[in-house]
Protein backbone atom coordinates (compact mmCIF):
# COMPACT_ATOMS: atom_id res chain seq x y z
CA UNK A 1 0.00 0.00 0.00
CA UNK A 2 0.68 3.51 -0.42
CA UNK A 3 0.54 5.95 2.28
CA UNK A 4 -0.01 9.92 1.02
CA UNK A 5 -0.87 12.93 3.09
CA UNK A 6 -3.88 14.63 1.83
CA UNK A 7 -3.10 18.18 1.26
CA UNK A 8 -4.68 19.55 -2.00
CA UNK A 9 -8.25 19.65 -1.35
CA UNK A 10 -8.64 23.23 -1.48
CA UNK A 11 -12.01 24.64 -0.55
CA UNK A 12 -13.37 21.15 0.31
CA UNK A 13 -12.03 21.30 3.56
CA UNK A 14 -14.60 23.42 4.86
CA UNK A 15 -17.27 20.90 4.16
CA UNK A 16 -14.94 18.13 5.47
CA UNK A 17 -14.04 20.02 8.74
CA UNK A 18 -17.64 20.26 9.39
CA UNK A 19 -17.96 16.68 8.68
CA UNK A 20 -14.90 15.02 10.48
CA UNK A 21 -13.30 17.17 12.52
CA UNK A 22 -15.47 19.65 14.52
CA UNK A 23 -13.90 19.25 17.68
CA UNK A 24 -17.09 19.84 19.03
CA UNK A 25 -19.39 17.80 21.23
CA UNK A 26 -23.04 18.20 20.42
CA UNK A 27 -23.49 22.19 20.70
CA UNK A 28 -25.96 21.15 23.99
CA UNK A 29 -21.99 20.79 25.32
CA UNK A 30 -20.33 23.92 24.09
CA UNK A 31 -22.46 27.03 24.92
CA UNK A 32 -20.74 28.88 28.12
CA UNK A 33 -23.00 27.88 31.30
CA UNK A 34 -21.41 24.89 32.88
CA UNK A 35 -24.88 22.54 32.24
CA UNK A 36 -27.54 22.97 29.94
CA UNK A 37 -30.74 20.25 29.87
CA UNK A 38 -33.24 20.29 27.38
CA UNK A 39 -36.77 18.92 28.81
CA UNK A 40 -39.06 18.16 26.10
CA UNK A 41 -42.83 18.82 27.77
CA UNK A 42 -46.32 18.98 26.45
CA UNK A 43 -47.64 22.87 26.04
CA UNK A 44 -51.11 23.98 25.75
CA UNK A 45 -51.54 22.42 22.20
CA UNK A 46 -50.29 18.84 22.79
CA UNK A 47 -46.77 20.15 20.74
CA UNK A 48 -42.94 19.88 22.48
CA UNK A 49 -41.99 22.85 24.13
CA UNK A 50 -38.67 22.87 25.41
CA UNK A 51 -37.16 24.28 28.96
CA UNK A 52 -33.37 24.93 29.37
CA UNK A 53 -31.84 25.08 32.88
CA UNK A 54 -28.88 26.34 33.13
CA UNK A 55 -25.56 26.53 35.80
CA UNK A 56 -23.16 28.92 36.10
CA UNK A 57 -21.94 31.78 33.27
CA UNK A 58 -18.26 32.41 34.11
CA UNK A 59 -17.71 35.39 33.15
CA UNK A 60 -13.41 36.41 32.90
CA UNK A 61 -13.26 40.61 33.19
CA UNK A 62 -10.62 42.82 32.91
CA UNK A 63 -11.47 46.54 34.00
CA UNK A 64 -9.38 49.12 31.85
CA UNK A 65 -9.20 52.65 32.94
CA UNK A 66 -9.33 55.42 30.48
CA UNK A 67 -5.77 54.70 28.92
CA UNK A 68 -6.14 51.06 28.97
CA UNK A 69 -4.72 50.34 32.28
CA UNK A 70 -5.77 47.45 33.99
CA UNK A 71 -7.51 48.19 37.44
CA UNK A 72 -6.94 45.45 39.98
CA UNK A 73 -7.64 46.82 43.04
CA UNK A 74 -10.94 48.97 44.82
CA UNK A 75 -13.68 47.73 43.16
CA UNK A 76 -16.25 45.07 44.72
CA UNK A 77 -19.04 42.91 43.41
CA UNK A 78 -21.39 45.63 43.77
CA UNK A 79 -19.40 47.99 41.28
CA UNK A 80 -20.33 45.68 38.22
CA UNK A 81 -23.79 44.71 36.13
CA UNK A 82 -24.16 42.35 34.17
CA UNK A 83 -26.70 42.12 31.35
CA UNK A 84 -27.83 39.03 28.67
CA UNK A 85 -29.92 39.79 25.90
CA UNK A 86 -30.76 43.10 27.90
CA UNK A 87 -31.92 41.47 31.17
CA UNK A 88 -30.21 42.21 34.25
CA UNK A 89 -28.73 39.64 35.77
CA UNK A 90 -27.98 38.67 39.86
CA UNK A 91 -24.03 38.17 39.84
CA UNK A 92 -23.82 34.91 42.40
CA UNK A 93 -20.29 35.13 42.98
CA UNK A 94 -17.29 37.43 42.63
CA UNK A 95 -13.45 36.96 42.85
CA UNK A 96 -10.91 39.81 42.94
CA UNK A 97 -7.54 39.70 40.52
CA UNK A 98 -5.23 38.66 43.86
CA UNK A 99 -6.70 35.32 44.14
CA UNK A 100 -5.65 34.80 40.52
CA UNK A 101 -2.26 33.49 41.30
CA UNK A 102 -0.31 30.39 42.35
CA UNK A 103 1.75 29.62 45.49
CA UNK A 104 4.95 30.53 46.06
CA UNK A 105 5.70 26.74 46.37
CA UNK A 106 3.09 25.28 43.70
CA UNK A 107 4.67 23.06 41.17
CA UNK A 108 3.79 22.74 37.03
CA UNK A 109 0.36 21.71 38.57
CA UNK A 110 -2.30 24.41 38.52
CA UNK A 111 -4.92 22.23 39.90
CA UNK A 112 -7.39 24.71 41.12
CA UNK A 113 -7.55 26.88 38.18
CA UNK A 114 -6.38 29.83 40.48
CA UNK A 115 -4.11 31.42 37.70
CA UNK A 116 -4.53 31.72 34.10
CA UNK A 117 -2.66 29.61 31.72
CA UNK A 118 -1.20 30.84 28.62
CA UNK A 119 -0.90 28.67 25.30
CA UNK A 120 1.39 30.34 22.53
CA UNK A 121 0.93 29.48 19.28
CA UNK A 122 3.01 30.58 16.44
CA UNK A 123 1.48 30.92 12.79
CA UNK A 124 3.64 29.14 10.35
CA UNK A 125 0.39 28.49 8.30
CA UNK A 126 -0.46 32.17 7.28
CA UNK A 127 2.74 33.52 7.96
CA UNK A 128 5.71 34.57 5.78
CA UNK A 129 8.89 33.03 5.99
CA UNK A 130 10.30 35.93 7.38
CA UNK A 131 7.50 36.83 9.77
CA UNK A 132 7.40 33.42 11.41
CA UNK A 133 11.47 33.83 12.08
CA UNK A 134 10.72 37.08 13.83
CA UNK A 135 7.64 35.67 15.85
CA UNK A 136 9.90 32.65 17.09
CA UNK A 137 12.63 35.07 18.09
CA UNK A 138 10.29 37.38 20.02
CA UNK A 139 8.54 34.78 21.81
CA UNK A 140 12.33 33.59 22.81
CA UNK A 141 13.15 37.28 23.47
CA UNK A 142 10.18 37.10 25.60
CA UNK A 143 11.07 34.00 27.62
CA UNK A 144 14.61 34.81 27.90
CA UNK A 145 13.37 37.85 30.28
CA UNK A 146 10.81 35.60 32.36
CA UNK A 147 12.28 34.07 35.45
CA UNK A 148 13.63 30.05 35.69
CA UNK A 149 10.10 29.08 37.19
CA UNK A 150 6.97 31.19 35.10
CA UNK A 151 4.70 32.79 37.34
CA UNK A 152 1.89 30.28 35.91
CA UNK A 153 2.09 27.41 32.95
CA UNK A 154 2.65 27.55 29.57
CA UNK A 155 2.44 25.75 26.68
CA UNK A 156 3.69 26.22 22.95
CA UNK A 157 1.74 24.92 19.80
CA UNK A 158 2.70 25.82 16.15
CA UNK A 159 0.29 25.60 13.36
CA UNK A 160 1.89 24.63 9.94
CA UNK A 161 0.94 23.20 6.60
CA UNK A 162 -0.21 20.18 7.45
CA UNK A 163 -1.23 20.38 11.33
CA UNK A 164 -1.86 21.34 14.69
CA UNK A 165 1.48 20.26 17.02
CA UNK A 166 2.12 21.03 20.71
CA UNK A 167 6.06 21.16 20.97
CA UNK A 168 5.53 21.54 24.50
CA UNK A 169 2.55 21.10 26.98
CA UNK A 170 1.75 23.02 30.21
CA UNK A 171 5.05 24.04 32.45
CA UNK A 172 6.32 26.47 34.12
CA UNK A 173 9.77 25.14 33.22
CA UNK A 174 11.77 28.00 31.22
CA UNK A 175 14.16 26.06 30.05
CA UNK A 176 11.54 23.39 28.58
CA UNK A 177 9.88 25.85 26.67
CA UNK A 178 13.28 27.25 25.19
CA UNK A 179 14.19 24.10 24.08
CA UNK A 180 10.90 23.48 22.45
CA UNK A 181 11.04 26.96 20.91
CA UNK A 182 14.95 26.47 19.30
CA UNK A 183 14.68 22.80 18.01
CA UNK A 184 11.05 23.61 15.84
CA UNK A 185 12.40 23.13 12.16
CA UNK A 186 12.50 25.02 9.39
CA UNK A 187 9.84 25.30 6.79
CA UNK A 188 8.31 26.86 3.74
CA UNK A 189 4.59 28.21 4.47
CA UNK A 190 3.88 26.90 1.13
CA UNK A 191 -0.26 27.03 1.55
CA UNK A 192 0.60 30.74 2.57
CA UNK A 193 2.47 31.40 -1.01
CA UNK A 194 -0.02 29.54 -2.67
CA UNK A 195 -3.36 31.33 -3.08
CA UNK A 196 -4.93 27.77 -3.96
CA UNK A 197 -5.14 27.42 -0.18
CA UNK A 198 -7.46 29.84 0.37
CA UNK A 199 -10.28 27.88 2.17
CA UNK A 200 -7.74 25.15 2.87
CA UNK A 201 -5.97 28.03 5.18
CA UNK A 202 -9.36 29.28 6.62
CA UNK A 203 -10.36 25.52 8.03
CA UNK A 204 -7.28 24.81 9.32
CA UNK A 205 -6.91 27.51 11.28
CA UNK A 206 -10.57 27.88 12.71
CA UNK A 207 -9.96 23.80 13.18
CA UNK A 208 -6.84 24.97 15.53
CA UNK A 209 -9.03 27.34 17.61
CA UNK A 210 -11.49 24.27 18.15
CA UNK A 211 -8.51 21.65 18.92
CA UNK A 212 -7.48 23.93 21.93
CA UNK A 213 -10.97 24.84 23.18
CA UNK A 214 -11.06 20.93 23.38
CA UNK A 215 -7.77 19.87 24.40
CA UNK A 216 -8.96 22.78 27.76
CA UNK A 217 -12.32 22.08 28.08
CA UNK A 218 -12.80 20.62 31.60
CA UNK A 219 -9.60 22.10 32.96
CA UNK A 220 -10.32 24.29 35.23
CA UNK A 221 -9.42 28.62 35.68
CA UNK A 222 -8.79 31.00 32.63
CA UNK A 223 -6.44 30.23 29.15
CA UNK A 224 -5.51 33.06 27.35
CA UNK A 225 -4.51 32.32 23.49
CA UNK A 226 -1.49 34.51 22.55
CA UNK A 227 -1.23 33.99 18.70
CA UNK A 228 1.76 34.81 16.71
CA UNK A 229 0.52 35.42 13.15
CA UNK A 230 -2.40 36.50 10.75
CA UNK A 231 -4.63 34.16 12.20
CA UNK A 232 -7.14 32.45 8.91
CA UNK A 233 -7.70 34.52 5.86
CA UNK A 234 -11.06 36.48 6.20
CA UNK A 235 -14.20 35.51 4.71
CA UNK A 236 -16.90 38.21 3.74
CA UNK A 237 -20.02 36.32 4.09
CA UNK A 238 -21.93 38.98 2.66
CA UNK A 239 -21.04 37.90 -0.75
CA UNK A 240 -20.98 33.78 -0.18
CA UNK A 241 -24.98 31.98 -0.97
CA UNK A 242 -26.34 28.82 -0.49
CA UNK A 243 -26.16 25.88 1.59
CA UNK A 244 -22.64 26.79 2.35
CA UNK A 245 -23.59 30.07 4.55
CA UNK A 246 -25.08 27.73 7.08
CA UNK A 247 -22.30 25.29 7.51
CA UNK A 248 -19.73 28.22 7.91
CA UNK A 249 -22.30 29.89 10.77
CA UNK A 250 -22.95 26.83 12.53
CA UNK A 251 -19.21 26.12 12.10
CA UNK A 252 -18.45 29.60 13.70
CA UNK A 253 -21.05 29.60 15.79
CA UNK A 254 -19.63 25.93 17.25
CA UNK A 255 -16.28 27.53 17.36
CA UNK A 256 -17.15 30.47 19.40
CA UNK A 257 -19.23 28.36 21.99
CA UNK A 258 -16.17 25.83 22.56
CA UNK A 259 -13.62 28.75 23.26
CA UNK A 260 -16.73 30.58 25.53
CA UNK A 261 -17.30 26.96 27.11
CA UNK A 262 -13.52 26.83 28.23
CA UNK A 263 -13.00 30.06 29.17
CA UNK A 264 -10.57 31.17 26.60
CA UNK A 265 -9.46 34.41 25.41
CA UNK A 266 -7.99 34.97 22.01
CA UNK A 267 -5.25 37.49 21.99
CA UNK A 268 -3.74 38.24 18.50
CA UNK A 269 -0.10 39.55 17.70
CA UNK A 270 0.67 40.79 13.97
CA UNK A 271 4.24 42.64 13.49
CA UNK A 272 4.69 46.03 12.15
CA UNK A 273 3.18 46.17 8.65
CA UNK A 274 1.60 48.84 6.65
CA UNK A 275 -1.76 50.06 7.87
CA UNK A 276 -3.06 49.72 4.38
CA UNK A 277 -2.77 46.46 4.44
CA UNK A 278 -6.11 44.64 3.64
CA UNK A 279 -6.04 41.70 5.92
CA UNK A 280 -4.85 43.24 9.05
CA UNK A 281 -7.38 46.21 8.50
CA UNK A 282 -10.74 44.02 8.23
CA UNK A 283 -9.27 42.14 11.69
CA UNK A 284 -8.38 44.71 13.63
CA UNK A 285 -11.97 46.94 12.92
CA UNK A 286 -13.91 43.68 13.42
CA UNK A 287 -11.56 43.07 16.67
CA UNK A 288 -12.86 46.71 18.16
CA UNK A 289 -16.07 47.12 16.82
CA UNK A 290 -19.21 47.00 18.99
CA UNK A 291 -20.86 43.96 17.59
CA UNK A 292 -24.38 44.75 18.79
CA UNK A 293 -26.65 42.44 19.74
CA UNK A 294 -26.81 40.33 16.47
CA UNK A 295 -24.61 37.70 14.90
CA UNK A 296 -21.34 38.86 15.10
CA UNK A 297 -20.42 36.59 12.39
CA UNK A 298 -23.09 37.56 9.91
CA UNK A 299 -21.01 39.99 7.90
CA UNK A 300 -17.49 38.47 8.32
CA UNK A 301 -15.70 36.00 9.59
CA UNK A 302 -11.93 36.61 10.77
CA UNK A 303 -9.46 36.27 13.67
CA UNK A 304 -10.68 39.76 14.83
CA UNK A 305 -14.45 38.24 15.57
CA UNK A 306 -13.33 35.74 17.53
CA UNK A 307 -10.86 38.41 19.25
CA UNK A 308 -13.91 40.21 20.15
CA UNK A 309 -16.51 37.62 20.84
CA UNK A 310 -13.49 35.68 23.64
CA UNK A 311 -12.58 39.35 25.39
CA UNK A 312 -9.44 39.34 24.12
CA UNK A 313 -7.15 42.19 22.19
CA UNK A 314 -5.81 42.18 18.34
CA UNK A 315 -2.49 44.17 18.54
CA UNK A 316 -0.99 45.21 15.26
CA UNK A 317 1.62 47.25 13.58
CA UNK A 318 3.79 47.50 16.31
CA UNK A 319 7.42 45.40 15.91
CA UNK A 320 7.88 45.17 19.78
CA UNK A 321 6.39 41.77 19.64
CA UNK A 322 8.06 40.46 23.04
CA UNK A 323 6.31 43.83 25.07
CA UNK A 324 3.39 42.95 23.24
CA UNK A 325 3.06 39.47 24.55
CA UNK A 326 3.67 40.88 28.07
CA UNK A 327 1.04 43.19 27.44
CA UNK A 328 -1.37 40.27 26.38
CA UNK A 329 -0.48 38.50 29.33
CA UNK A 330 -1.31 41.13 31.60
CA UNK A 331 -4.46 41.67 30.35
CA UNK A 332 -5.40 38.35 30.67
CA UNK A 333 -4.08 38.26 34.32
CA UNK A 334 -5.23 40.59 36.17
CA UNK A 335 -8.79 40.40 36.01
CA UNK A 336 -11.84 39.41 38.14
CA UNK A 337 -14.46 36.39 37.95
CA UNK A 338 -17.77 37.18 38.02
CA UNK A 339 -20.98 34.60 37.87
CA UNK A 340 -24.15 34.29 36.94
CA UNK A 341 -26.79 32.10 36.65
CA UNK A 342 -29.59 32.80 33.13
CA UNK A 343 -32.86 31.65 33.18
CA UNK A 344 -35.22 31.08 30.35
CA UNK A 345 -32.22 30.25 27.19
CA UNK A 346 -34.61 29.35 24.17
CA UNK A 347 -33.23 26.67 22.32
CA UNK A 348 -33.49 28.71 18.79
CA UNK A 349 -29.39 28.66 18.19
CA UNK A 350 -29.22 33.06 18.49
CA UNK A 351 -26.61 34.62 19.52
CA UNK A 352 -26.93 35.54 23.51
CA UNK A 353 -25.38 38.93 23.87
CA UNK A 354 -23.84 39.43 27.28
CA UNK A 355 -22.98 42.64 28.59
CA UNK A 356 -20.60 43.88 31.48
CA UNK A 357 -20.84 47.02 32.61
CA UNK A 358 -19.13 49.41 35.63
CA UNK A 359 -21.24 51.98 37.79
CA UNK A 360 -18.03 54.25 37.10
CA UNK A 361 -18.66 55.58 33.67
CA UNK A 362 -14.31 56.13 33.91
CA UNK A 363 -13.92 52.52 33.20
CA UNK A 364 -14.74 49.75 30.86
CA UNK A 365 -14.78 46.29 31.07
CA UNK A 366 -13.25 43.51 28.78
CA UNK A 367 -14.67 39.90 28.44
CA UNK A 368 -16.36 37.96 26.32
CA UNK A 369 -19.62 39.28 24.49
CA UNK A 370 -21.64 36.30 24.59
CA UNK A 371 -22.53 32.89 23.07
CA UNK A 372 -24.60 31.14 20.48
CA UNK A 373 -27.76 29.37 22.32
CA UNK A 374 -27.99 25.43 21.42
CA UNK A 375 -30.38 25.11 18.80
CA UNK A 376 -33.37 22.35 18.74
CA UNK A 377 -33.50 22.07 14.96
CA UNK A 378 -29.69 21.34 14.58
CA UNK A 379 -29.11 17.81 13.37
CA UNK A 380 -26.22 16.07 15.66
CA UNK A 381 -23.47 14.84 13.17
CA UNK A 382 -22.19 11.77 15.18
CA UNK A 383 -18.80 12.38 13.18
CA UNK A 384 -18.20 15.65 15.21
CA UNK A 385 -17.49 13.13 18.06
CA UNK A 386 -14.38 12.06 15.84
CA UNK A 387 -11.62 14.12 17.41
CA UNK A 388 -13.18 13.76 21.22
CA UNK A 389 -12.74 10.37 20.82
CA UNK A 390 -9.16 10.37 19.41
CA UNK A 391 -8.27 13.04 22.56
CA UNK A 392 -9.79 10.36 24.98
CA UNK A 393 -8.43 7.20 23.39
CA UNK A 394 -4.78 8.93 23.65
CA UNK A 395 -4.77 9.17 27.27
CA UNK A 396 -6.99 6.10 27.95
CA UNK A 397 -4.97 2.74 29.61
CA UNK A 398 -7.05 0.44 27.74
CA UNK A 399 -5.93 -1.54 24.61
CA UNK A 400 -7.63 -0.06 21.85
CA UNK A 401 -7.92 -3.17 18.79
CA UNK A 402 -10.68 -1.99 15.82
CA UNK A 403 -7.29 -1.17 13.98
CA UNK A 404 -4.78 -3.79 13.60
CA UNK A 405 -1.17 -1.56 14.40
CA UNK A 406 1.97 -1.57 15.94
CA UNK A 407 4.92 0.24 16.21
CA UNK A 408 8.31 -1.00 14.96
CA UNK A 409 11.88 0.64 14.33
CA UNK A 410 12.66 3.41 16.60
CA UNK A 411 15.01 5.55 16.40
CA UNK A 412 15.77 8.46 19.06
CA UNK A 413 17.20 11.70 18.04
CA UNK A 414 18.64 13.08 21.52
CA UNK A 415 19.84 16.57 19.78
CA UNK A 416 16.29 17.30 19.32
CA UNK A 417 14.24 14.95 21.58
CA UNK A 418 12.73 13.47 19.05
CA UNK A 419 12.34 9.63 18.16
CA UNK A 420 11.37 8.16 14.72
CA UNK A 421 9.18 5.31 14.37
CA UNK A 422 7.26 2.95 11.60
CA UNK A 423 3.62 2.29 12.48
CA UNK A 424 2.32 -0.64 10.77
CA UNK A 425 -1.53 -1.12 9.82
CA UNK A 426 -3.11 -4.00 8.42
CA UNK A 427 -5.85 -3.60 5.87
CA UNK A 428 -8.52 -5.16 8.15
CA UNK A 429 -11.13 -2.88 9.21
CA UNK A 430 -10.47 0.22 7.07
CA UNK A 431 -13.45 1.44 4.89
CA UNK A 432 -12.28 1.26 1.43
CA UNK A 433 -13.34 3.16 -1.59
CA UNK A 434 -12.94 2.35 -5.34
CA UNK A 435 -11.02 5.11 -7.34
CA UNK A 436 -11.40 5.40 -10.72
CA UNK A 437 -7.80 3.75 -11.83
CA UNK A 438 -8.30 0.43 -10.40
CA UNK A 439 -7.17 1.40 -6.61
CA UNK A 440 -8.61 1.49 -3.09
CA UNK A 441 -8.44 4.41 -0.82
CA UNK A 442 -8.91 4.37 2.85
CA UNK A 443 -9.33 7.77 5.05
CA UNK A 444 -8.11 8.05 8.30
CA UNK A 445 -7.23 10.68 11.02
CA UNK A 446 -4.32 10.33 12.95
CA UNK A 447 -3.11 11.54 16.74
CA UNK A 448 0.27 11.03 18.61
CA UNK A 449 0.45 11.73 22.06
CA UNK A 450 3.52 11.96 24.29
CA UNK A 451 2.47 11.63 27.98
CA UNK A 452 3.60 12.17 31.36
CA UNK A 453 3.01 9.66 33.99
CA UNK A 454 -0.35 10.73 34.80
CA UNK A 455 -1.49 10.63 31.33
CA UNK A 456 -0.91 14.19 30.76
CA UNK A 457 0.01 15.01 26.88
CA UNK A 458 3.24 16.83 26.84
CA UNK A 459 3.34 16.74 22.78
CA UNK A 460 0.57 16.27 20.30
CA UNK A 461 0.08 16.15 16.82
CA UNK A 462 -2.79 15.39 14.27
CA UNK A 463 -3.47 15.10 10.78
CA UNK A 464 -5.91 13.44 7.88
CA UNK A 465 -3.88 10.11 5.93
CA UNK A 466 -5.09 8.74 3.12
CA UNK A 467 -3.56 5.13 1.80
CA UNK A 468 -3.86 3.57 -0.91
CA UNK A 469 -3.68 -0.11 -1.90
CA UNK A 470 -3.65 -1.77 -5.56
CA UNK A 471 -4.83 -5.46 -3.94
CA UNK A 472 -8.27 -6.20 -5.63
CA UNK A 473 -9.09 -9.56 -2.89
CA UNK A 474 -10.50 -7.94 -0.12
CA UNK A 475 -8.95 -10.58 1.90
CA UNK A 476 -5.77 -10.47 0.61
CA UNK A 477 -6.32 -6.29 1.08
CA UNK A 478 -7.33 -7.31 4.60
CA UNK A 479 -3.51 -8.52 5.48
CA UNK A 480 -1.72 -5.97 3.30
CA UNK A 481 0.40 -4.09 5.84
CA UNK A 482 0.93 -0.10 5.44
CA UNK A 483 4.11 1.41 6.76
CA UNK A 484 3.63 4.99 8.04
CA UNK A 485 7.22 6.68 9.10
CA UNK A 486 6.51 9.11 11.86
CA UNK A 487 8.78 11.87 14.06
CA UNK A 488 7.18 12.06 17.30
CA UNK A 489 8.46 14.72 20.14
CA UNK A 490 9.58 13.49 23.18
CA UNK A 491 9.64 16.10 25.92
CA UNK A 492 12.13 15.63 29.11
CA UNK A 493 9.18 14.25 31.41
CA UNK A 494 7.77 12.14 28.35
CA UNK A 495 6.55 8.49 29.96
CA UNK A 496 4.80 6.75 27.76
CA UNK A 497 3.62 7.84 23.73
CA UNK A 498 0.46 6.57 21.99
CA UNK A 499 0.16 6.22 18.28
CA UNK A 500 -4.06 6.23 17.77
CA UNK A 501 -5.68 5.66 14.37
CA UNK A 502 -9.46 6.32 13.32
CA UNK A 503 -11.32 5.55 10.39
CA UNK A 504 -12.87 8.59 9.24
CA UNK A 505 -16.38 6.55 7.96
CA UNK A 506 -16.85 3.70 10.30
CA UNK A 507 -14.93 5.70 13.88
CA UNK A 508 -13.35 2.15 14.09
CA UNK A 509 -10.31 2.97 16.43
CA UNK A 510 -6.87 1.42 17.21
CA UNK A 511 -3.84 2.53 19.18
CA UNK A 512 -0.01 1.57 19.64
CA UNK A 513 1.92 1.99 22.43
CA UNK A 514 5.78 2.61 23.28
CA UNK A 515 7.14 3.19 26.64
CA UNK A 516 9.90 5.15 27.69
CA UNK A 517 12.32 2.86 28.46
CA UNK A 518 11.83 0.97 25.00
CA UNK A 519 12.90 4.44 23.71
CA UNK A 520 15.63 5.08 25.83
CA UNK A 521 16.82 2.26 24.50
CA UNK A 522 16.60 2.47 21.06
CA UNK A 523 19.36 3.33 18.93
CA UNK A 524 20.64 7.26 18.47
CA UNK A 525 21.26 9.18 15.84
CA UNK A 526 21.69 13.43 14.98
CA UNK A 527 18.56 14.70 13.75
CA UNK A 528 18.62 14.10 9.91
CA UNK A 529 19.33 17.80 8.61
CA UNK A 530 15.96 19.44 8.05
CA UNK A 531 14.15 19.65 4.44
CA UNK A 532 13.56 23.44 4.15
CA UNK A 533 10.81 23.02 1.43
CA UNK A 534 8.34 20.65 2.09
CA UNK A 535 6.88 18.32 -0.81
CA UNK A 536 3.45 20.14 -1.43
CA UNK A 537 1.09 20.08 -4.46
CA UNK A 538 1.61 22.01 -7.35
CA UNK A 539 0.24 25.46 -7.38
CA UNK A 540 -3.53 25.89 -9.06
CA UNK A 541 -4.13 29.78 -9.46
CA UNK A 542 -7.03 30.18 -7.14
CA UNK A 543 -10.50 30.69 -7.78
CA UNK A 544 -11.81 32.01 -4.57
CA UNK A 545 -15.30 33.96 -4.06
CA UNK A 546 -15.33 37.28 -2.44
CA UNK A 547 -13.43 37.61 0.59
CA UNK A 548 -10.72 39.19 2.41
Amino acid sequence: MELHTELNYGARLIMWSLRSLLWAAVLLTAIPVQKLTAQAQQGPSGAPTFRVSSNLVFLDVTVLDKVGRPVVKGLTKDDFIITEDKKPQRIFSFEAPETHVMGANAGDDNPDGRAPVTIFVLDRLNSSFDDFAFFRYSVRKFLAAQPAQLNSPAELMVVGNESLEMLQGYTRNKADLLYALDHLPPALPFKEMHGAFYWERVAQSIDALQQIALQNTGVPGRKNIVWLGFGGPGVNMEFLTGPVVGHLQHYVHTTTNMLVAARISLFVIYPGLPVNNRKILFSAMDAGANIGDDDPFAGDINFGVFVNETGGKLFYNRNNVDILIKQSQRLGSDYYTLTYQPHDVAPDGKFRRIRVTLRNSNLRALTKAGYFAPDRNEPVDPQQQTMIKLAEAARSTIPLTALDMNISDVLRHPDTRTAEITVQLKGKNLDWQATDDGRSTADLILAEASLNGDKNILASKTEKVTIFSTVQDPAQRAEEVTRLPLTIQIPRKTKSVRVVMETEEGGRIGAADLDRKTIDAAPAMPTPAAQLVPRGPEYVPPTTPQTH
